[in-house]
């Protein structure tokens, strides 16, 4: 009966710190958002076959692409970052 007791007990408080450890992580992802954005691409980066398209901006709203100007607006022409995409020159 005690053993248990101590196991019941030894569950609680693994759940218990289970639980502090998500509300810390909550905490520090509503304090700075942009470190859920990197843990995904962090989660990306460990696996293979992954397409990542990221959103960004440039003075004009245009972006170059392999060294070449950009000829719409970023809004109009995303920069694709993906392993099939062929050597910039």
């Amino acid at each position: 009966m005690q053993e248990q007791g101590l196991a019941a007990l030894e569950k609680a408080r693994g759940e218990t710190a289970a639980l502090r450890n998500l509300a810390n992580a909550a905490r520090l992802v509503e304090d700075n958002p942009a470190l859920m954005q990197l843990r995904l691409l962090q989660s990306l980066g460990e696996t293979s076959g992954n397409t990542v398209v990221l959103g960004m901006s440039a003075p004009g709203g245009v972006l170059p692409v392999h060294g070449k100007p950009a000829e719409k607006p970023v809004s109009e022409s995303p920069v694709r970052l993906s392993d099939d995409l062929p050597p910039a020159d």
